[in-house]
């Protein structure tokens, strides 16, 4: 399957204050050869000020804005309900502290072409500060200690990432997305604030029938460093893991391997060997609220369960 060229593609961001790495990010899509996606811009209650410095910088962009910060999930579903609403055929999904390599988009695009069962293309992402380096290049499913890790490397790329595959997992910090997908699967999940919300998404585009798929010709960067000032030793990671898992295990009782006892067990230990038993508590803390919290249904396309957005540029 080659692609027309006419495909309605959109780059929708989501980015909370920190204007100048969305303003790089935006740009860096811009810039890319070959296609020019619709961009849009989806702001999770940033600092009014820090939204006026992107509508001047990047005066092509679409700017939604969220009057707070609604989580990663509920974030994202603002931009992506009102991409599909416009008629998107795809969707390049993507964090603010994300960089795009010339062709990255292309490539991703050349992928769904190769792959009409991908409902979502991943790219090979490597880190800002070292970008020899691997950070991500899709995820897989770990048998010991049972765990979901990305596939990176240790240092320089060394090519072992090279071969385009089909994938269990992937991060999304930055993927392209198959519009019908979204349709069918639905969404990002609104129950998730951060962590397992990627692997919940996943999951559904497996379990709907299609392929996660590894361009490994697109190449991205990522300032991992900016969204890892959380430390596990933090009170709040553990007590948001521990809900996410909870809520992870609701959704999916199924996937035992990911949902049962196992790998409870290993988070357990995990927070218990890095931040002692404070941290403990704090996970099982979150993960009694996360098997009792009233869940909310999934996300639809066509705005069912998406939070109101302002429309700040159109």
């Amino acid at each position: 399957m080659i692609l027309s060229g006419s495909e309605n593609v959109w780059a929708v961001v989501l980015g909370w204050n920190h204007a100048e790495d969305t303003i790089e990010c935006l740009r860096s899509i811009q810039a890319g050869e070959g296609v020019k996606p619709t961009l849009l811009y989806t702001d999770n209650g940033s600092e009014p000020k820090q939204v006026d410095l992107i509508l001047n910088a990047v005066p092509e962009a679409k700017v939604l804005r969220h009057p707070k910060n609604v989580g990663v999930s509920r974030g994202f579903n603002g931009g992506l309900a009102h991409a599909l609403q416009q008629g998107a055929d795809y969707i390049l999904m993507a964090n603010n502290d994300t960089i795009f390599g010339a062709d990255a988009l292309q490539q991703l695009l050349a992928g769904a072409g190769r792959h009409p069962g991908a409902g979502l293309l991943v790219p090979k992402i490597f880190y800002h500060d070292h970008p020899e380096v691997v950070w991500s290049a899709g995820s897989k499913y770990r048998k010991f200690p049972p765990s979901i890790v990305m596939r990176s490397t240790p240092s320089a790329d060394d090519g072992r990432y090279d071969r385009r595959t089909n994938l269990p997992f992937s991060t999304l910090c930055t993927v392209l997305l198959r519009s019908e997908t979204l349709r069918e699967v639905g969404l990002m999940n609104p129950n998730f604030l951060f962590y397992y919300e990627d692997y919940d998404l996943c999951q559904r585009i497996r379990d709907g029938g299609y392929e996660i798929r590894l361009v490994p010709e697109s190449k991205t960067l990522h300032k991992v460093e900016r969204v890892t000032r959380d430390s596990t030793a933090s009170p709040s990671f553990w007590v948001t893991y521990g809900k996410s898992y909870g809520i992870f295990s609701r959704f999916h009782r199924r996937h035992w391997w990911m949902s049962g006892p196992f790998h409870a067990g290993y988070v357990m230990a995990r927070s218990l060997y890095e931040g002692g038993a404070e941290s403990l508590s704090n996970f099982r803390k979150g993960l009694r609220e996360g098997r009792k919290v009233e869940l909310m249904p999934i996300a639809t396309w066509d705005g069912e369960g998406v939070d109101p957005v302002e429309v700040v540029r159109n």
